[in-house]
């Protein structure tokens, strides 16, 4: 049986960008001047910034490196991804995630015998990482009374502030916390053992996971979605002539340019879109058309379902005959806001007989959250945003949990991912048969579609 012997950690560039969804929201800022605009939330340096990564190598007795790369998504952490103490997880940055693995992961994992993928990946998983975060002391008695609570941790700004009008004397200190590891290391690592285990049995990573979890080895290609990202237009054009199978994502980041007044412009691109499947398309192509509304159908029409409802039945009839598919048609500030949102939104949709499927992935990125959804069948499909879970064996167990509660599944991510997490995410999908999965990373379509497509061909001639 082998052994890690040795760990690598080496900076590596990610095929996207970090972007600040609040500052977003706040304000419409054109793509071309985002790298300068100021940022609303703490820790990013921009609103748009490069993604940073990092390559992490698990070095074998025989000599071999399996490889994993440490990611994040677009948007950073979503409010879900939290640990109870330390409050939201923060951007992945490079020097911290460096850090990190040479300092609790590779003492850790060097020595280890590669005795299976979900065992290593529950160690992983154990791990815990000390953080040092400033805090506000202030002199009154109160001081004292929240102690290290989440709560006293993501409010302790407003007290600062609260405290200097009113002419308290207020102190800093350091304190540190242990959480788990950031979801982006636990992500690259688990791609990496994987790797690794594969290559001790002489199989693929397909067949570790099937075998591991028990699966039937049905070996079927995965058909994909895929995202147009800007250009939504000649992006959507290139992914009808290489027959994508869900399209074009379109995310909605300019409700005002996109949506338009009462949904006017997203109507006039529907109907371009259907309009160019048959034209381009040819005979027999009938894919989904998927948008990620980023819950801007929620804000144009202050979340009210009857009003939301009559803007869906007029974008189902702009995308006849292809079946509409919208993600994220509303975006509350709970989880327990979103699931009441989207569950009510679905019941009107299934009553009034309409066709279009509702898609979740805001509040739904986590283990909790994903249950949560399907528990109160509140989507049609939900998005698996892959580095939002952390290790591969979540992901995993995400796209069962909705088989199991016959809702449909993308197995996705991110655009700020790299060729081998893509590479890894075909195995995961070959193993697990989600309806979709994911081309990735960036958004250019072309390079995306070819990997994915490519990855699936070469390892499904190899199972068969």
């Amino acid at each position: 049986m082998s052994r890690i012997v040795r760990v690598h950690a080496v900076p590596a560039s990610a095929a996207g960008y970090y972007e600040d969804h609040a500052a977003l929201e706040a304000k419409h800022v054109p793509l071309p001047q985002r790298f300068e605009a100021h940022p609303a939330t703490p820790g990013f340096r921009a609103l748009r910034e490069v993604a940073e990564t990092v390559s992490v190598g698990l070095e074998l007795e025989t000599g071999m490196v399996a490889w994993g790369d440490c990611v994040s998504p677009r948007y950073g952490a979503w409010p879900d991804v939290v640990d109870d103490e330390a409050g939201l997880m923060p951007l992945f940055r490079l020097g911290a995630g460096l850090k990190t693995i040479r300092n609790v992961v590779g003492p850790w994992l060097e020595g280890q015998a590669l005795t299976g993928f979900r065992e290593l990946v529950a160690g992983i998983d154990a791990l815990r990482d000390p953080v040092t975060m400033s805090r506000s002391r202030r002199t009154t008695p109160s001081s004292d009374k929240e102690g290290l609570s989440r709560r006293a941790l993501l409010t302790a700004p407003a007290r600062a502030l609260r405290a200097a009008s009113e002419d308290e004397e207020e102190s800093v200190e350091q304190i540190t916390v242990e959480r788990p590891l950031h979801p982006a290391i636990r992500y690259g690592l688990s791609q990496a053992l994987l790797q690794a285990v594969a290559w001790t049995e002489g199989v693929t990573m397909a067949e570790v996971i099937a075998s591991e979890w028990s699966l039937p080895q049905r070996w079927a290609p995965v058909r994909i979605h895929a995202n147009s990202g800007y250009e939504r237009y000649f992006h959507a054009e290139k992914l009808i002539v290489r027959h994508v199978e869900s399209l074009p994502h379109a995310t909605v980041d300019d409700p005002q340019g996109q949506i338009g007044a009462e949904g006017a412009e997203l109507s006039r691109y529907l109907r371009w879109l259907a309009q160019r499947i048959k034209q381009l398309g040819g005979e027999g192509y009938r894919p989904v058309i998927h948008l990620d509304l980023n819950g801007a159908l929620g804000k144009l029409y202050d979340n009210q379902p009857g009003r939301m409802l009559g803007q869906l039945q007029t974008w189902e009839l702009a995308t006849k005959p292809y079946l509409l598919r919208v993600e994220n048609p509303v975006i509350l500030a709970s989880r327990e806001a979103q699931l009441e949102a989207m569950a009510q939104l679905r019941e009107y949709v299934r009553f009034h007989k309409m066709g279009v499927q509702l898609v979740a992935s805001a509040w739904a990125n986590s283990g909790k959250g994903l249950q949560a959804f399907l528990d109160a069948g509140a989507a049609d499909m939900i998005h698996v945003k892959m580095p939002d879970f952390g290790g591969l064996q979540h992901a995993v167990d995400a796209v069962l949990a909705c088989q199991d509660a016959e809702v449909g599944s993308l197995l996705g991510g991110s655009s700020a991912e790299t060729d081998l997490s893509a590479r890894v995410s075909v195995h995961v999908a070959l193993a697990t048969q989600p309806d979709l999965i994911l081309a990735k990373p960036g958004t250019g379509v072309d390079e995306a579609v070819s990997l994915v497509r490519n990855e699936m061909a070469r390892v499904l001639a190899l199972l068969k």
